[in-house]
C-alpha cells in the first residue's frame, strides 16, 4: 500500500494505492489516525482511487478512523470510490456511511 497526503488549508487529502487488507490496513489506520490527532482539519478526504482490493480489515480501518474523526469534528469521506472497493462498500452497506453524498441512484 502506498500513502500520499496533500495538505490544503483546512483539508488533508490522503491518497490510498494498491490493496487496502489485512497486511496493509493497521498502517493505514495508524496513518489517518495520526492525521486526526497532529493536524486535525476541517475536513479529511480519503482518495481511493487507486485502491484495487478492499477487505473486511480494510473496511474496518476506514470505520474506526471515521469514529475518530467525527469525534473531533472532522468531516470525513472517501472520495473516488470505484471499481472492487465501491461494490465492497455497497455489499456490507457502510457506503453512505463512508460516501455520504453518494447518490444510491
Amino acid at each position: 500500500m502506498r500513502i500520499t497526503r496533500q495538505h490544503d488549508g483546512q483539508t488533508v487529502r490522503v491518497a490510498l494505492a494498491g490493496e487496502l487488507d489485512l497486511a496493509s490496513s493497521g498502517g493505514v489506520r495508524e496513518h489517518l489516525e495520526e492525521v486526526v490527532r497532529e493536524i486535525r482539519p476541517r475536513h479529511l478526504l480519503v482518495d481511493m482511487d487507486e485502491v484495487s482490493f478492499c477487505d473486511s480489515t480494510g473496511l474496518e480501518a476506514l470505520i474506526c478512523v471515521r469514529a475518530v474523526a467525527t469525534e473531533q469534528g472532522i468531516d470525513y469521506r472517501l472520495v473516488n470510490v470505484h471499481g472492487v472497493a465501491l461494490v465492497t462498500l455497497q455489499i456490507t452497506g457502510v457506503l453512505p456511511l463512508l460516501v455520504p453524498e453518494h447518490d444510491a441512484g
